[in-house]
């Protein structure tokens, strides 16, 4: 990965945003960790990240499998155009 992933992360009813450094990596493996077993994380990425993008924020957070955390990792939908005048 090239560039790091601006993210927006959802675990229960906290919310995250920022850029995948290890450091929000490590604040969300604790959020995890709080929240017992089980569970899930929703990421979104921006619009314009790419399949190895996707692919990388997956991998970084794996070992959250371990405790039984379904992850689903997606790109933001793009907004709508504005409409012509």
């Amino acid at each position: 990965m090239s560039r790091t992933p601006l993210i927006h992360v959802r675990v229960g009813r906290l919310y995250r945003s920022g850029a995948l450094t290890p450091y929000l990596t490590e604040l969300i493996v604790d959020d995890v960790r709080r929240r017992g077993a089980g569970g899930r994380i929703e990421i979104r990425l921006a619009p314009s990240a790419d399949q190895a993008d996707l692919e990388a924020v997956d991998a970084r957070l794996a070992p959250l499998r371990q405790y039984g955390v379904h992850i689903v990792c997606r790109r933001a939908r793009r907004p709508p155009a504005p409409a012509a005048a």
